[in-house]
């Protein structure tokens, strides 16, 4: 059986990013998955998709200049700051790959088991080799959370938002929207605009809304509210200069800052496109859901006691993603087992390593042990140079 010395499952972002370091620090490596398959997929379920975070602070990191988002888009006339377009996004990604990373095979993983001083790694294609070091960039892929009350529905009346293929598939159909931040509001007026016709259930007393944050701003309004790669204001752009800083804090301050920090909310672009177009109604818990024939009835807790049934064509659930060791199927379930896990997501040291030796998580399911800098693109640079320096040093220990 042949060995390598490092795989990287997953060729979104941050896959891609530390492909492209090792590859400079001459470090082996073979990295698989469809080049950005996630965000093509999301580009393509719905025209006018468009990215909450900024164009300069959504960079596949490269070793070298002339690689990053606004630097695809400047010469083709695209947007450099914001609103910017999933779709440019996932084009993006895949010219990078093309120009950065052309050695990804694009092959399914079917399973990874640990075995001896390493891990064997089972492709689709039939092939198994053996990793002295597994680094698991999937992305969001596995974590999609539906609430247990609407995945009892059948599954050919519910998904997650995404799951759907094109919301063009919804035309002249009733469908409950369940969720308040941006993937249930883009899906709500994504619905509207295919000829749907959505109804948004809100837990909460409100719809939170960003605001609107101009390029042009005097020097108190920087000083007071800088802009960094992962937003606008203090924070922010400490979690952008010190992207290290949060693994340094106490456990339990950190799996709390990581759960509150950015709650749900819409992006300002996307208000028009929901306010006096789809019905809201806050305060709406479902409590029950089946389904009949062939229709989904949902009976609705309201906040003042009340309760009703409702009767819709589908059901999305806009309920985001919940990190969780156990839902990873490619991992041996011996292996998933030996995993320490702090709120279900992998417990990781400074090099992003799993308690596993030889294990490493990147992107989003290293969030809560570094931060929620980690559920964004942004992070990929720092995650790509701190891993791949690891790896490299281990290499030459060899």
């Amino acid at each position: 059986m042949s060995k390598v010395p490092v795989a990287i499952i997953g060729a979104g972002p941050y896959g891609l990013s530390l492909a492209a370091h090792l590859a400079a620090r001459n470090v082996a490596h073979r990295i698989f998955g469809h080049p950005m398959l996630f965000w093509s997929q999301i580009a393509n379920a719905g025209a006018d998709r468009y990215l909450k975070s900024y164009c300069f602070g959504t960079n596949i990191s490269a070793p070298i200049r002339g690689f990053s988002f606004t630097d695809y888009n400047a010469p083709r006339g695209l947007e450099t700051f914001q609103p910017c377009s999933i779709g440019d996004f996932a084009a993006y990604g895949l010219w990078f790959q093309q120009k950065i990373v052309p050695w990804v095979e694009p092959v399914d993983i079917q399973s990874v088991s640990k075995t001896g001083n390493g891990f064997e790694v089972l492709l689709a294609s039939g092939e198994s080799f053996v990793a002295a070091n597994v680094v698991l960039a999937t992305g969001l892929s596995y974590f999609a959370h539906v609430p247990p009350i609407l995945s009892s529905l059948p599954s050919s009346l519910v998904a997650h938002t995404s799951e759907i293929p094109d919301f063009k598939l919804f035309r002249g159909k009733s469908v409950a929207v369940v969720g308040r931040g941006q993937s249930a509001l883009e899906a709500a007026a994504l619905l509207h605009e295919a000829g749907a016709r959505p109804l948004l259930l809100v837990r909460g007393d409100r719809i939170r809304w960003m605001g609107r944050v101009s390029r042009d701003r005097g020097p108190w309004r920087r000083l007071r509210s800088p802009i960094s790669d992962l937003g606008a204001g203090p924070r922010a752009w400490l979690l952008t200069h010190f992207p290290g800083a949060t693994h340094r804090m106490p456990p339990p301050w950190r799996t709390r800052f990581v759960k509150r920090h950015l709650p749900p909310e819409g992006a300002w672009w996307l208000r028009e496109r929901v306010e006096a177009r789809v019905p809201v109604h806050l305060g709406t818990t479902v409590l029950h859901a089946r389904g009949t024939g062939g229709a989904c009835e949902l009976r609705l807790g309201v906040k003042n006691g009340s309760e009703r049934c409702i009767k819709v064509d589908y059901v999305i659930a806009g309920t985001g993603y919940k990190i969780d060791v156990s839902r990873l199927s490619i991992l041996d379930p011996g292996l998933r087992g030996a995993i320490e896990t702090r709120a279900l997501a992998p417990k990781l040291n400074v090099k992003f390593e799993a308690s596993v030796p030889g294990l490493r998580f990147i992107g989003p399911a290293s969030a809560m042990s570094f931060g929620p800098l980690f559920r964004f693109v942004v992070g990929a640079k720092y995650t790509a140079q701190t891993v791949a320096a690891d790896l490299d040093q281990a290499s030459a220990n060899l």
